[in-house]
């Protein structure tokens, strides 16, 4: 799997969600790289991968990310999942918790909630068809901040990082995800997660945040001010400094 890679120490697996790739993560890793081994993949169908057949299923995106892991050597792990990859992490949490050191749900929530949601599925559905990938990719990041105009740079570099999602990709993505419900399933879960979001999130708003943060059997919660589903890049010293904190155990 194509994958970026940069510093030492804990490895930290950073992985992108929707109308994303591993460049959603350049600024993070560079901040990061003196404390952890960062490895940054792009899913098939996204990114620099964007040509190759996309995951259909969540198992798929696990095998996956396992696969990459073993071929570099990781027993263990921590892990980002944003937005659509939060899912991921959660299906890891119910399979394979034995390889997670700790686990961060960035924008993430336990199902799409349709009513919560900036737009219906079907709607970005509909987009994506109708209009094509990169007017469904600007539409979707135009929804990730909670101040536009301060947001220019931030908003730049999360369409650099949308510009290799394939159709087929994206069409994929929301197949494997938009019936995924992860309720009641993570109780007994007792890797030590943390579940991150920005109080104008629209993707998954803070009560999809709360509603993850009760499912989890060992949490935390923390709704970062005037930012949304890309607050790494709208406050990154405060999202840089709630990660560090908690990684740090």
């Amino acid at each position: 799997m194509f994958h970026r890679r940069k510093g030492s120490g804990p490895a930290v697996v950073l992985l992108h969600g929707f109308a994303s790739s591993s460049l959603f993560w350049s600024g993070l890793m560079d901040s990061l790289q003196a404390d952890f081994d960062l490895i940054a993949p792009d899913w098939p169908g996204f990114g620099a991968a964007g040509r190759q057949p996309p995951y259909r299923r969540l198992q798929d995106f696990a095998s996956g990310l396992f696969g990459l892991a073993d071929e570099l050597g990781l027993e263990r792990m921590h892990v980002v999942g944003h937005s659509m990859s939060g899912f991921v992490v959660q299906e890891l949490l119910c399979r394979h918790p034995d390889r997670l050191d700790r686990v961060v749900l960035y924008g993430a929530g336990l199902s799409v909630n349709r009513g919560r949601r900036f737009e219906t599925v079907a709607q970005t559905l509909q987009g994506l068809r109708a209009e094509g990938v990169e007017a469904a990719a600007r539409k979707v990041v135009d929804s990730w901040f909670a101040d536009a105009e301060r947001s220019t740079a931030a908003r730049a570099a999360c369409l650099e990082a949308a510009a290799g999602m394939s159709a087929e990709g994206a069409a994929a993505a929301i197949e494997a995800t938009q019936d995924a419900d992860y309720t009641d399933k993570l109780r007994s879960c007792a890797t030590p997660a943390l579940v991150l979001s920005g109080e104008a999130e629209r993707s998954h708003p803070p009560a999809s945040a709360l509603e993850l943060y009760r499912a989890l059997g060992n949490a935390h919660l923390c709704i970062l001010p005037l930012c949304g589903h890309a607050a790494h890049l709208e406050r990154p010293l405060w999202f840089e400094a709630v990660l560090r904190e908690f990684l740090a155990g």
